[in-house]
């Protein structure tokens, strides 16, 4: 079984636990992000599911890079410098916009965001972002 074919998987299993229809197409890492986004809705949710606590069972992951990209949603800090960068795929994610002092929460591939050194780190290590 491939990679995309694993993330698909994961994809369908969180669609079924969500009751609903989920997007299968798109590029792995576009997969990956939306695997990130259903188990942070899953998370969100999970006081209302019996027997569940929002974690995540060593089953249900496919790939370490699915377990690590639950951490990718970064989270800007409140203080300390920021850094440039342009993203490559779009974000769910607490940054603040390039030239205006206004923050943003989605951005789509290509746009310059600021973010913490560490958040900026991160992104670029998973392939996320790029230096701008």
């Amino acid at each position: 079984m491939t990679e995309k074919e694993k993330l698909i998987a994961r994809l369908n299993e969180l669609g079924a636990q969500l009751n609903r229809e989920v997007s299968t197409s798109g590029t792995s890492q576009e997969l990956t992000m939306r695997i990130a986004e259903l188990e942070e809705e899953l998370d969100g949710d999970a006081g209302s599911v019996d027997g569940e606590n929002g974690e995540l069972n060593a089953s249900d992951s496919t790939d370490s890079d699915i377990a690590d990209a639950a951490k990718v949603k970064a989270k800007a800090a409140t203080n300390g410098d920021r850094v440039s960068v342009e993203t490559l795929a779009t974000l769910h994610i607490d940054a603040l916009h390039a030239t205006h002092n206004e923050p943003v929460s989605i951005v789509e591939p290509g746009v310059i965001i600021r973010v913490s050194e560490q958040d900026a780190e991160e992104l670029i290590a998973k392939g996320l972002a790029r230096e701008a």
